[in-house]
């Protein structure tokens, strides 16, 4: 889960923030609140959130000032503003701090549930995408060792440009594995190459073929959605792209043991 700090000077406005967004359903842990920038600065000091919502009038920091001190010390930390101040100097310095969300007061909690939406679906692509750097570097690393030293300097770009095309492969891969006519010739056209080339140069940077890198990803979305109750097993199998409910049972329980009714009831 995705972590989340609340600075909000209003006694009653930070409770309500705090007691009835769902933040679990967002995927969000809520850390704690803060009544003033200050404290809410030695929270994120001590506890690293992802997330930040902040009003902007607060005494001894105010919101602007913390989000610019929490962005020096964590650049790519996702923050909201709250306020009942709807002033253009306010909104130029937010968007120079590079905040994309500015809810105003009255609070709206459908408004507060649609920033941290999209806030999370913008980290959780973030690291996925560096987690995928991760393994491509560490692919690389693995399948051709010597490269660097086998090859004059000069040529060692080679074996970077057959990892920034693996790297653009395996977004294009995250972006679009629930597509249920996914295959190898889509991948490979998005990337610019023959399809048995850009299997070799996948399974040969990653170890996995595109089609096994399918699976992959759709069963670990599968294992994630599976976890929420309410939703029924047969949307869990169309979300992640089988149109075969038995198929996708087969695949799951070889991948995790468990049947996906099993695996569920886990967590219940």
């Amino acid at each position: 889960m995705f972590k989340l700090l609340i600075a909000e000077d209003v006694k009653t406005v930070r409770e309500t923030l705090a007691r009835s967004i769902p933040w679990e359903e967002l995927d969000i842990s809520l850390l704690g609140t803060a009544e003033n920038g200050e404290e809410a600065l030695r929270m994120f000091e001590r506890e690293e959130p992802d997330l930040l919502l902040t009003d902007i009038g607060m005494p001894k920091m105010n919101g602007l000032e913390l989000i610019e001190a929490c962005k020096r010390r964590k650049p790519d930390i996702r923050c909201v503003i709250l306020s009942g101040l709807n002033e253009f100097e306010h909104a130029r310095q937010a968007i120079q701090l590079q905040v994309r969300e500015y809810v105003l007061k009255p609070i709206d909690p459908d408004e507060i549930v649609k920033a941290f939406a999209n806030a999370v679906r913008e980290l959780r692509r973030e690291r996925e995408e560096r987690r995928g750097i991760a393994l491509l570097e560490q692919g690389l690393k693995e399948k051709l060792p010597n490269l660097p030293g086998a090859l004059p300097p000069g040529e060692w770009s080679g074996g970077a440009k057959k990892m920034k095309l693996v790297e653009q492969a395996m977004r294009y891969l995250k972006e679009e594995y629930a597509r249920k006519d996914l295959g190898l010739a889509d991948v490979a056209a998005a990337v610019g190459l023959s399809e048995k080339y850009m299997n070799l140069l996948f399974k040969e940077v990653t170890g996995a073929t595109i089609n096994q890198t399918i699976v992959r990803l759709r069963l670990e979305e599968a294992a994630r959605l599976l976890k929420d109750p309410s939703i029924r097993i047969y949307e869990v199998c169309d979300r992640i792209g089988y149109a075969d409910q038995d198929y996708f049972r087969e695949v799951f329980k070889k991948q995790f043991g468990l049947t996906p009714t099993d695996y569920r009831n886990q967590y219940l």
